[in-house]
Order: C-alpha cells, then structure tokens, then sequence
C-alpha cells in the first residue's frame, strides 16, 4: 500500500476544516494524512520541519491576510507544493497567488471532496514531474545564465528574452526569466500580469541576505512552466541598482533553474555589468539596417571592455520592418565581429495566410536561438 499524501491544512474556521478532512478521509484513490493548524506561525512552524507533501491553506488567517499568507508560507518552505482557499468575493486573489507561484487555488463555495481530492493529487503528481524544486536541473547539467542586450532601444530585446526563455521552457528545461532593469520594462504588459512583486522589493535588503526563498516568493507563473522575476512596476520604485545587488541576484538566480534568461536595458551601468559578469553568453540584439548594428557594435565594444568578448558575445538580428533592402547578414557579421546565432523575419502581413506562415517562422526562429543556448557547443548560423 502506498503512503498517504501528507497535508498540512491551515484553517481558521473549524466547521471548514472539519468538513475538509472528512472529504479527505473518505475520498477514492490515494489515501491522504491531515495536519491541521488554525494560525500562520502554526504552519511555518510546522514547516520547518520535514513530513509535509503539500499544503492546502486559507489566506484569510486570525496573523496573515491576502496575498502576504502565500508569500510567507511559500518563503518558509519553496520546496512545498501550495494550493490556497479563497472565498468567491476573493478568486482574483486566489488567481494572483497562482501567478505568484502557488500551484492551484480552490473557491470555498465551490469546492466538494472530490474536486479536493484530485487538485491536490494533480498538484503533487506536477511538482514531482516538475522535479519538486526549482533548483533542480532536468538534465543534470551546470546552469547557463544568458543574457539579451539591444544594440538600442526599441530594437525588441525583451520580445526576444521572452520567446527564447519559453522556446527553452516548450523542451521540458526548468526555466526562469529575469528583468535586470532599474525601472519599468515590457514584460509584464506582453504577459498581460500586473504583478504584486518584482525585482524592486528583492533590492530592499543587503546583497547577502538576498536567498533563494526570497528570490523563489517574488517569481511569478511565466510561459510553458517557465518562472519570471519582473522589474519594478511603479514609479515610485524606480531607482538605480546596486552593483552588488545586481549580482547577488543573478547568482542566486543561477541556482534555481538550468537555463536563466536576463532582459537588460540597452543603456550601460554599472549594475549591467555586474550582472553580465555572472553571464555565460550575452547576445547583442540588432535590426537589419546600418543604424543599430553601429549601435551593436558599440555595445559589443562595451562588453569587451567589461572583459567580456570572444565565445561570449552573440548577435541575434530581427527584422521589425519592410526594409527596401534589408543589410546582409554577412555584412552585418563583419560590422559586430561575432557570430549571429539567430536571424527573426519580420511576423506581420497583409495576408492572414501569409501572416500565418510568418509566425510559424518567427517561432521556428526564438526555438532554434534555444536549440544553438542549449547545445555543448554554440556555433553561429550558416549564413
């Protein structure tokens, strides 16, 4: 016989918690074991200690409230698998923790024992497919912190940041994709979130007291199971980054997936470069006209002085525009003096047909920049 799921249900309201361990007492399948507390400091108290499979908890509590229950719950314990409760006037709060990295979430009013039962098995069976931590590499092999640099602003960087992270995440990698941005970038308004935490409350502590489960309750639900750290959403929590910081986050950062994905602003400072220091590859992204690869070549030349270069530095060219007559790959090669490891047509037309086609090939592209990252070796396209 196989062991019980092992829950740990925190629960203010006794009627509630009752009726739930009933349902799960009684439910089909796998048998389950209930741990139930009615207070937070109960459960992180409990926490701290081995023995729990998955926690289902309420984020309404007598010591915690809102979104704040998931995130100290989740900070105490990463590796634990979380299902929250929330009440019908809540089920947006119940859809930001998930977005905040909760697995599930159940409405009260909704739930019944066998609805109960197979959230909970679902959850469980996904975090150990998943590998149970987020630190854990799929693959078992050494992680790979690759960074995207416009040769300029507007150029597209963070459309090419996103689509490589999920083309990686689409291949089963455990993926995570951060926003190294001293203020508002794109991402959150191309993943259509409103995000509750960002980089910029990671930065309110000193650069060794920043760990992975602070890191790991400030990431949010990104494509294809990948994770992302979003930069400050807020003006008032635009501010320079502290060099230290800057790399103190992408180390940890790199302790918690195979593949980490950094979106740099195009503008030099001292905390890019800090953080491109931690940065097995960077990849210079660049129109197809003259302009931005003049641009390029300036920003490879300030990754050179930084001491980056050689196998190091990649160009991926995008086409946003009709050009009359786009540059020659060749030609743009010889202007950057490294390789090119992805080249992405241009994704809108006239035509639906036509536009069709066009997206299959953009995605083609984002998926072989991927392929090229993840290989023992990198090699630059053919052109």
């Amino acid at each position: 016989m196989s062991q019980p799921i092992r829950v740990l249900l925190i629960e203010d309201n006794r009627v509630e918690a009752c009726l739930t361990q009933k349902w799960l007492e009684i439910a089909n399948g796998d048998s389950f074991a209930v741990e139930w507390v009615e207070h937070m400091a109960q459960g992180l108290d409990r926490l701290t200690r081995a023995g729990i499979d998955v926690v289902l908890s309420d984020l309404n509590l007598p010591d915690s409230r809102g979104l704040e229950t998931f995130i100290t719950l989740h900070a105490q314990a990463p590796e634990v698998p979380i299902v929250v409760l929330t009440g019908q006037d809540d089920e947006t709060l119940g859809a930001l923790a998930v977005e905040t990295g909760a697995q599930d979430y159940l409405v009260k009013q909704q739930m019944d024992g066998a609805r109960l039962a197979r959230v909970l098995r679902y959850t469980l069976a996904r975090h150990r497919a998943q590998g149970g931590q987020l630190n854990k590499s799929p693959s078992g092999k050494s992680p790979r912190v690759i960074g995207f640099l416009g040769a300029k602003g507007g150029v597209g960087t963070t459309t090419v940041a996103l689509n490589v992270a999920t083309a990686l995440a689409k291949q089963r990698k455990s993926v995570i994709l951060a926003e190294i941005r001293p203020s508002f970038g794109t991402l959150a308004y191309h993943l259509r979130q409103e995000p509750r935490e960002s980089l910029r409350t990671l930065l309110d502590q000193c650069p060794e007291g920043i760990g992975e489960q602070d890191v790991a309750a400030r990431l949010c639900k990104g494509p294809a199971e990948s994770r992302v750290l979003f930069g400050p959403q807020q003006m008032d929590a635009f501010q320079e980054i502290d060099p230290d910081q800057a790399e103190s986050v992408v180390k940890v950062l790199a302790k918690m997936a195979e593949f980490i994905i950094l979106d740099f602003p195009s503008q030099p400072s001292t905390a890019t470069q800090a953080a491109i220091g931690q940065c097995h590859f960077v990849a210079v992204v660049s129109e197809r006209e003259l302009g931005s690869v003049l641009c390029g070549k300036v920003a490879l030349n300030q990754l050179q002085s930084w001491g980056v270069g050689g196998d190091s530095t990649w160009a991926v060219v995008v086409n946003r525009n009709e050009y009359p007559s786009p540059m020659d790959l060749t030609e743009i090669r010889s202007h950057l003096g490294c390789g090119i490891v992805g080249v992405v047509p241009l994704a809108t037309s006239a035509s639906f047909e036509t536009a069709i086609s066009r997206a299959e090939r953009v995605a083609a592209s984002f998926a072989e920049i991927g392929n090229r990252f993840a290989a023992d070796k990198i090699v630059s396209m053919k052109l």
